[in-house]
């Protein structure tokens, strides 16, 4: 029973009552006051950035694209400067570099550098790589009026056997014109880029370079063994019994071995063929001297396979007295990319997509509707 007395009010409700704390928490910070005035400023910051600064960007960017791209087009009006292949319809991205101005009105000395491992495929009017590269340059002196002598500027050791082929090809296409050439080497010349050297008139080597290696290499390697540890096994299906000659999955046979032996023989025979008509020497001679060793310039000189050791200056001054000419003008020559060249690559890569998509989407499983 309750002990309260009649007529008192109930106590209050302490649920209902908000609780106080011990600690209450700070104050909220008075919001900041935005202004109009504020948000149209920042509206303009950020309308010129969108319509103004970032197109300037974009034009800048373009710009300078454009000016890389074109850079190699302006005239050699400085020692230096890039400029047009006067003439040579095959030949037109490449660009004349003048390495030495010379006398007025003096014929060209035509500089073309084969330099690191001789490489390519294709053909010598249009391939890929270095041959590619080289060949070009070569076809621009042959047809140029203009160039008088060209020097090979040689430092390689060697390369691959067609590559080195088609360029003896071209450099013996350029002597046919009349003009002559010299081919000079800084630091390597050996297999291949002598294959190249001897289609020259004459051979020059610095008093340190690297000369011979005459000779013809396949490599071949096996790793059955190898594979056999990891437990894996190859097993071809071929045509024929020997499509797969060389397959380094498995041991060679005699008669393989033998068939790519008579390969490369023929190869080395072939090489000795054009060093000897090069160097015009008997080729019982250059087969002597074909074992594919080494030698120093000193040592090349006695045995025919160079003319003399010299400098590039001396290789200059023998060009100068084989034309008759003094104080010549001398050009490199680069090659530029062109505009075509860019979206051609992309119009034939977009070519390509769209075909490969259209093969998909033809070959595709089909969902039939079935009423």
């Amino acid at each position: 029973m309750s002990s309260t007395p009649p007529g008192t009010p109930p106590p209050p409700d302490d649920s209902q009552q908000p609780r106080r704390h011990l600690n209450p928490p700070p104050p909220l910070p008075p919001s900041r006051p935005v202004t109009a005035g504020t948000t149209l400023v920042q509206s303009c910051l950020i309308a010129g950035c969108v319509t103004v600064i970032v197109p300037f960007l974009l034009v800048g960017g373009f710009f300078l694209v454009f000016a890389f791209l074109f850079s190699s087009q302006i005239s050699e009006g400085l020692d230096g400067g890039w400029g047009a292949v006067s003439q040579g319809a095959t030949t037109p991205n490449l660009r004349e570099r003048v390495l030495r101005r010379g006398a007025p009105d003096a014929p060209t000395i035509a500089i073309v550098a084969i330099q690191g491992v001789i490489e390519g495929s294709g053909s010598t009017l249009h391939g890929e790589g270095m041959m590619d590269f080289v060949a070009a340059q070569l076809r621009a002196a042959r047809e140029n009026d203009k160039v008088a002598a060209v020097i090979l500027q040689i430092d390689s050791p060697g390369g691959g056997l067609t590559a080195s082929d088609l360029l003896h090809h071209e450099v013996k296409r350029l002597r046919e014109t009349g003009k002559p050439v010299l081919a000079w080497s800084g630091s390597s010349l050996t297999s291949g880029a002598y294959y190249i050297a001897v289609a020259a008139d004459e051979i020059m080597a610095n008093p340190t370079t690297t000369i011979g290696s005459i000779g013809v290499v396949m490599q071949h390697f096996q790793a059955e063994e190898l594979l056999a540890k990891l437990g894996i096994r190859v097993d071809p299906i071929t045509s024929v019994v020997h499509k797969d000659i060389g397959s380094p999955f498995r041991e060679m046979t005699e008669e393989e071995r033998r068939i790519l032996q008579d390969y490369i023989d023929a190869a080395h025979s072939r090489f000795v063929a054009i060093v000897a008509e090069g160097r015009t020497m008997p080729e019982e001679r250059v087969r002597g001297l074909a074992d594919g060793s080494i030698v120093t310039p000193v040592v090349a000189l006695d045995q025919g396979l160079i003319d003399s050791i010299g400098y590039f200056d001396d290789a200059i001054a023998w060009v100068e007295s084989a034309t008759g000419s003094e104080n010549m003008r001398i050009v490199g020559y680069k090659r530029v990319i062109s505009l075509s060249d860019i979206f051609g690559e992309a119009g034939a890569s977009a070519a390509r997509g769209a075909v490969e998509t259209a093969r998909q989407a033809d070959t595709a499983p089909r969902i039939r509707a079935v009423p």
